[in-house]
């Protein structure tokens, strides 16, 4: 958060809608989906979170995308900080300057002892119970019956990426539940399935707990908060046309339409269609692409080839003996393409549409620039 960012486009009409769900206690637990690098944390903290914060609620933020400390550690260390003074821009304030692996609880903390500290970097694997007495004991400390305290926990979804986590997720739905009137909750994640598998499944953790809401994708008035702000920082006006055109390539995602606008800033040949296609051939090492791609067998490069292809039956004999051919080995069985398109899932690659006939690449170019992979790249 900190000071206020020029390129922001509030969106404080779904702020104020969302936050009505919550305040009229229509729902104490939101469930906020959408592909990643859609804007999702930015709502959060620039416009959910300080709107609640100014109505008079404590607001504290965890993110569990891609943490340093496991999950339960994580959770432990945000809920701490949550209590501390200084609101939410001081609790973001922290946690840029890193967090520290030891916690020092005080004698309020669970009856021990001033002296006591957790090592948060051991925290691997199962945690162990006191920490899931140590997590409910945090979020007794933070609910306010008056003015419920809101919980962000952003990309929710990685808590279902690891069995050990299971113990953790029970414990932290029961926490929730015995607190509904003091406590209210936001959930955001980027994988559907692993949502699903955390809210929507009758044997969910989290199932009937939580409602689900889309963060609906934004649209032109985006586009021209952002002209205006390139314009006012350079006293250029980009050429209208050529940056819709260039969003809508971008399959209307913001992360990369800003990126794009930033590579014009320092330039003075700002022509957009050129930028795109120059920042297209930097994306893969920009954004990991290239490791992500080094990291799957060829079966896997191989069916996320076809997927980026569109096609319509991933486990279909047709694009089996596809997949084959392009990794160069025996058609794979149905069951080795599940296998191969549970590792692609996993590692947020594709994810399945509503419906759950097909597959979506959330990261629109990764999509593409794995579509044009050649053969000898495979």
């Amino acid at each position: 958060m900190g000071k206020a960012d020029p390129w922001h486009y509030t969106r404080k009409d779904v702020a104020q809608s969302t936050f009505a769900l919550l305040e009229k206690r229509l729902a104490s637990a939101l469930v906020l989906f959408g592909p990643r690098r859609m804007g999702k944390t930015e709502f959060l903290l620039r416009d959910l979170g300080p709107l609640v914060e100014k109505a008079g609620h404590r607001v504290v933020y965890v993110s569990f995308w891609q943490a340093s400390l496991s999950p339960a550690a994580t959770l432990v260390a945000g809920l701490n900080e949550g209590l501390k003074q200084g609101g939410l821009a001081a609790q973001l304030s922290r946690i840029g300057e890193g967090a520290s692996p030891r916690l020092k609880l005080g004698a309020s903390l669970a009856g021990v002892t001033a002296e006591t500290e957790i090592d948060l970097g051991n925290l691997r694997g199962p945690p162990p119970d006191d920490v899931l007495l140590l997590i409910d004991h945090l979020l007794g400390k933070l609910t306010r019956k008056g003015k419920p305290t809101l919980l962000l926990f952003d990309e929710v979804q990685e808590l279902a990426a690891d069995p050990h986590n299971r113990p953790l997720v029970a414990a932290l739905r029961t926490s929730l539940d015995k607190r509904r009137d003091g406590l209210a909750v936001v959930f955001t994640g980027s994988n559907r399935d692993a949502l699903a598998a955390m809210f929507s499944e009758k044997s969910a953790p989290f199932f009937h707990f939580a409602t689900s809401i889309a963060l609906e994708p934004l649209g032109p008035p985006f586009v021209d908060h952002l002209l205006g702000a390139f314009e006012k920082a350079t006293g250029t006006a980009l050429n209208k046309t050529h940056a819709h055109a260039a969003f809508a390539a971008l399959s209307g995602n913001p992360f990369f339409f800003r990126m794009l606008l930033e590579r014009l800033l320092p330039v003075t040949d700002r022509d957009i269609p050129a930028a795109l296609a120059r920042m297209r051939e930097t994306l893969a090492v920009d954004l990991g692409y290239d490791r992500l791609w080094l990291s799957l067998t060829a079966t896997q490069r191989a069916l996320a080839v076809t997927l980026a292809q569109e096609t319509a039956t991933p486990f279909g004999e047709a694009n089996r003996l596809r997949i084959g051919q392009l990794a160069r080995t025996d058609p794979p069985t149905i069951a080795q393409t599940q296998t191969a398109l549970r590792r692609l899932a996993r590692l947020g690659v594709v994810s399945r549409a509503e419906g759950r006939s097909t597959w979506n690449f959330d990261d629109p170019e990764l999509g593409r620039w794995i579509a044009s992979r050649r053969a000898d790249q495979l």
